[in-house]
Formats: C-alpha cells, sequence, structure tokens
C-alpha cells in the first residue's frame, strides 16, 4: 500500500471515529482550540519506498562442464581473481590419456601415409614403363590394364589414409579441448562470493532434465544494484531513469544513490493468495560500496514525482467530510434514499479554511504526497489559513464551528 493510501486510510478512521464523538465543547458553547498553518508553495518530492537486498550487477555461476573428481581448489570465498586465474581442477587423467591416444593414432596414419606415397609412386612409376613398352608392342593389353588399376588402387588408398588422419586430428582437438575443460580458470574478474565445492568431490555435467554442478560462483562488486519488491499499487509510478537513494542495514548512517535500470513486468510469485503481490524493481547504485557483500538488506526510497513550487498543505491538515454545497441540497432528496449510501456518496477530501473566526470545510484536489505536505491542485490559494491540528480538534471539527487559534 503507498503512502497516499496510508494516509487517506488513517484519515478515514480517524473522520468515522470522529462522527460519534459528540464535542463537549461546542454544546457548552466554547470555541474549539486549533493550530493553524499557512498555505503557501513548497518543493515536494514523492517516493515510492521498498525493501530488498544488494547484489552485483555482473554475477557467473561457474559450473562444470566434464564429469569427473575435483582434485585442487585454489581459491575460497572472498578470493578476488582475475580473469584467466586459475580456480580449481577436475581430475585430467582420462581426457589427458584421450589425448595421447590420438596423438599416437596420428603418428601412425602419418606413418602410414608415408607408405601409401612410396606404393602409388611406385605403381605410377610401373604404369609409365608399361605404357612405354605398349608403344613398342613390347608389352599386352592386359599388362596395361593390371598397370592402370594398381596406380588408382595406390592412389584410393592414399585418400582414405588422408581422411583418417583428418579424422585423428580432429579427435586430438576434443581431447584436448575436453582437457582443457578440466582445468576451470576465472571467466571473468571479481570475487568468489560463493564456492560450493570441496576436494574430492565429483563434479556433474548438467543435462536437460539435471542441473549440473555450480562449482562456485563469482561476482564483480565493483557494480552493485538493489533488488527491491514494489506493491502493485506503487509500480505504476516507477519508471526507467527514476533517481533513488538506498540505505543499507550495515551502513546505518549512510545512504547511497542509485538510478532505476529495470521494471519487472511480471508479478513475483507469492504464496500470499489473499494479499497483494509484488513486483522487482532494480536499482544500479552510482558508486561501489567498499566491504558490501551480495545479500545484505536494503531499502530504497524512489523519487517518482517532484514539483518544485507547489501550493501544498500540511498533511495533518487533510480530512474526509460531507461537502457543504451538496450537504444543502439533500435535503430535497426523496424519503427513501438511503441516508448511509448518500452520507458516502456526499463525502469529499478536503481542509478547514480559517475565516473570521470560524473554520470552513473546503473540498480540495490533491496531487503528489511528499513526507509531510500534500499538493493542492484546486480549492485554495496561497495565504489561506487551513487547521492543521490537533489531532483531537480535526476529528470533532465541522463546518463553521467556532475556533480559536492557540498562541
Amino acid at each position: 500500500m503507498n503512502r497516499r493510501s496510508i494516509i487517506l486510510l488513517v484519515v478515514f478512521f480517524v473522520v468515522a471515529a470522529g462522527f460519534g464523538v459528540v464535542s463537549l465543547r461546542r454544546e457548552s458553547g466554547k470555541r474549539i482550540e486549533v493550530e493553524t498553518e499557512t498555505v503557501q508553495n513548497r518543493r515536494i518530492t514523492a517516493v515510492v519506498s521498498a525493501n530488498g537486498s544488494i547484489g552485483p550487477k555482473r554475477k557467473v555461476d561457474v559450473s562444470a562442464n566434464r564429469l569427473g573428481t575435483i582434485t585442487r581448489i585454489a581459491v575460497k570465498e572472498g578470493d578476488s581473481v582475475e580473469e584467466g586465474d586459475f580456480l580449481l581442477q577436475i581430475d585430467p587423467i582420462q581426457y589427458e590419456q584421450a589425448v595421447a591416444q590420438s596423438r599416437a593414432g596420428i603418428a601412425s596414419m602419418r606413418a602410414e601415409l608415408d607408405k601409401a606415397a612410396v606404393n602409388l609412386n611406385q605403381a605410377t612409376r610401373e604404369l609409365e614403363r608399361i605404357r612405354m613398352l605398349i608403344d613398342q608392342d613390347l608389352a599386352s593389353p592386359q599388362q596395361l590394364l593390371k598397370g592402370e588399376t594398381d596406380e588408382k588402387v595406390a592412389r584410393a588408398q592414399q585418400r582414405s589414409l588422408l581422411a583418417k588422419l583428418r579424422e585423428q586430428e580432429a579427435s586430438l582437438k576434443r581431447g584436448e579441448h575436453d582437457l582443457s575443460l578440466a582445468t576451470i580458470l576465472a571467466p571473468m574478474t571479481g570475487v568468489v562470493v560463493r564456492l560450493n565445492v570441496e576436494e574430492g568431490e565429483t563434479a556433474v555435467v548438467g543435462t536437460m532434465n539435471q542441473p549440473g554442478t555450480v562449482l562456485l560462483t563469482l561476482a564483480d562488486l565493483s557494480e552493485l544494484e538493489a533488488e527491491v519488491d514494489v506493491d502493485e499499487t506503487d509500480v505504476i509510478d516507477v519508471k526507467l531513469g527514476q533517481r533513488a537513494v538506498i540505505t543499507i542495514d550495515s551502513y546505518p548512517d549512510t545512504s547511497f544513490g542509485g538510478v532505476v535500470t529495470e521494471v519487472g513486468n511480471s508479478a513475483l510469485r507469492s504464496s500470499r493468495q489473499t494479499e497483494s503481490v509484488d513486483f522487482q524493481v532494480v536499482i544500479t547504485l552510482d558508486d561501489p560500496i567498499p566491504g558490501a557483500k551480495p545479500g545484505l538488506s536494503a531499502s530504497a526510497d524512489i523519487i517518482v514525482a517532484t514539483r518544485d513550487s507547489a501550493l501544498s498543505v500540511p498533511i495533518p491538515a487533510l480530512t474526509i467530510r460531507r461537502d457543504p454545497a451538496i450537504e444543502k441540497s439533500d435535503e430535497d432528496a426523496p424519503v427513501d434514499d438511503d441516508p448511509t449510501a448518500r452520507r458516502k456518496r456526499n463525502e469529499r477530501e478536503g481542509v478547514f479554511v480559517v475565516r473570521e473566526g470560524k473554520a470552513y470545510f473546503v473540498p480540495v484536489a490533491t496531487g503528489i504526497a511528499g513526507d509531510r505536505f500534500f499538493e493542492v491542485r484546486s480549492g485554495l490559494s496561497a495565504g489561506d489559513e487551513v487547521v492543521v491540528g490537533d489531532f483531537e480538534a480535526i476529528r470533532t471539527l465541522e463546518n463553521e464551528d467556532a475556533i480559536k487559534i492557540k498562541p
């Protein structure tokens, strides 16, 4: 529930209670003592308040890409790392063996290729010799056919071995890639904010239905953001680019500036079926906070509107009464008209204006609400004197009551 709604709700209950109170001062003919204030232009700032927590703008969950036992961990929570730094090692034995096997296969294929090249060279020379003999009528067509066939077989064998070599080279690249993934390096510069494994544990690779092992989490704490939950009645006023003031429970005497960078479009899931829902709003802080840790509780006051010079009245001055102008017209209402419904229909927001020793109820149209003042859009003028207290006086005051201003 936003600030304006809370204020009006309080005003409503105060007025409802006041209708049942008979003022002894009024009956005895005494003037009601009140406190007043002059209507004037003020700077008003409307804010939406919300609670949440602090977190890094950028963080990375480092997961296992290969199955194996963790044999070495080089970092602990809180350590700062640079991009490319060694983090931990997954047992590389099986991947090293696969690489060694691929390299041996490549060496064997290259030896076979050398042999095939010799065979092809020999078959080619033999074919050339037979063709020379054919020209001299010293060889038969059968010998020529055999020579051509032997040359084609030798050439095909060379192509086959070359293809197998390419296959072995691809297998080697795949094996070297698998081996590299067994060594986990930092994907970004940041701080180890969470370490989920210990040496000796088995890292599991994720599948479509089963998530893999999240080994650790890195976060860049140089840029922080506050994720806060804003009530559905307030989120419509929150826009990208609005400024906000952040307070963190761990830094009670300090406030931090920020700007709204994300406004959720979907309501957050909640088990509170009968209560209002919240929307997540992300506020990026202007500056880093030394020593800040992700998850710290925070509150945000988002500045949703500002009036540099707005006609305003103190919040306590605003109350709810039946409009005197409409009240007179109700005298001609049908007898069967519901008086309760008629009274609610005629209720208006307004203030009591002091004129010649009396308090006159004046309906007003209000705008934004600040910490202490309401913006007044119509109904009052600068210099008007309005009743602002005390609580009991505003609760029991009626239109045209005689008043006495407290010194």
